[in-house]
């Protein structure tokens, strides 16, 4: 995109300084990010994918009062480990900006002095990142799901997920089910995780609170220098759901030094350290917090994540690929293929990592 528009759309929002420059920023799958400096400051300017985010609005709301909750909070108790991020209002007061092509903006302030991972290098990095979550998670505790508006309707609906797998492969609009007929058995032999998590969520033994739904380990920002976690990033999805979306996603990107693409399946492992780095973190914030079914469940919550991710990058192959950014021919059957390796170790490692998360809840 040309600096001169990206400098006129800065120009819609209350921002300090005169524009110098932006550019691309981040691997996130969906928005298109940009790093744009001023004379005075840095921000995060993104094109919202509207056709994914609908009621940019509304979503924009959902994330300025988690935010307001959230430091409010640390005031409170005298704390200062998160660095404000804000949502930067445009001169009319509004939460985004509508361009004439129809395109949806959003600036939030950029972080200094802050980096993130794509991996997770160590265990030190691992339980940082997983306390980081675990500290917005507290700090969220006490919000009423039904003032979130859910932003992406059965987002985490794992039934509904596999009823659209069924019908995209019955009717093989890309004539693509010749490439991942493994796969598409695979899917068919977890149905089981559907069953169990419905289940779960009907009796209500699995509360319903305001979670974060996308915690992959490059949504933390950690000092710099530090290393601690200083904020929790890409918002987008904060809406009602359950900590274990937001445990199982942690285990899903942080316990294999693969990249979510990578290719060659051997170096996608699951490493037991760095679990009980997850593990440890976390619920050094809530432990005390959290029911006795949540902490009993978030290893099967770390299978259902897992799965699901797998099961969308396989039905978004199938389909042509609609919905997730790619650079290569079967890009999100390669992403598929390291969720349902994984998915395999954590099965063969079940026993062990439920050891953890009980002598970790009771520590």
């Amino acid at each position: 995109m040309q600096q001169n528009n990206l400098d006129s759309i800065l120009s819609k929002f209350s921002a300090e300084g005169e524009f110098i420059n932006a550019v691309p920023f981040g691997t996130g799958h969906i928005n298109d990010t940009f790093l744009v400096s001023t004379s005075v400051e840095k921000y995060i300017l993104q094109k919202i994918n509207h056709s994914i985010f609908p009621e940019v609005e509304l979503m924009n709301r959902n994330i300025e009062m988690a935010l307001t909750h959230l430091y409010a909070n640390q005031r409170v108790g005298g704390e200062d480990r998160f660095r404000e991020l804000k949502l930067i209002f445009c001169k009319n007061g509004l939460n985004h900006y509508k361009d004439k092509d129809g395109n949806y903006w959003r600036l939030m302030n950029f972080v200094s002095d802050s980096l993130s991972f794509d991996v997770a290098e160590n265990p030190e990095i691992a339980f940082e990142a997983a306390k980081a979550f675990g500290y917005f998670q507290k700090n969220l505790i006490d919000l009423y799901p039904d003032d979130f508006f859910p932003v992406i309707k059965g987002f985490h609906n794992l039934e509904k997920r596999m009823k659209t797998f069924k019908t995209i492969v019955e009717g093989n609009p890309e004539n693509r089910n010749q490439f991942a007929s493994p796969e598409i058995a695979f899917v068919k032999a977890h149905g089981h995780l559907s069953i169990r998590l419905k289940e779960l969520l009907e009796s209500s033994q699995i509360p319903i609170r305001v979670v974060h739904n996308d915690t992959k380990i490059n949504n933390v920002l950690l000092d710099k220098d530090t290393l601690k976690g200083i904020a929790v990033v890409d918002l987008d999805t904060i809406m009602p759901g359950t900590v274990l979306f937001d445990f199982g996603d942690m285990v899903r990107t942080f316990i294999s030094p693969a990249e979510e693409d990578e290719q060659d399946l051997s170096k996608v492992e699951l490493r037991l350290n760095i679990f009980e780095a997850i593990a440890s973190g976390y619920l050094s914030e809530l432990k005390d917090l959290l029911t006795k079914a949540e902490i009993n469940n978030l290893v099967f919550g770390g299978k259902v994540m897992t799965f699901m991710i797998g099961l969308r990058f396989l039905t978004d192959f199938l389909q042509g690929d609609i919905y997730f950014k790619t650079t290569r021919e079967k890009h999100n059957l390669d992403r598929c293929r390291t969720q349902f390796k994984l998915l395999t170790e954590i099965e063969s490692n079940e026993g062990a990592l439920q050891k953890i998360v009980l002598d970790g809840a009771i520590q």
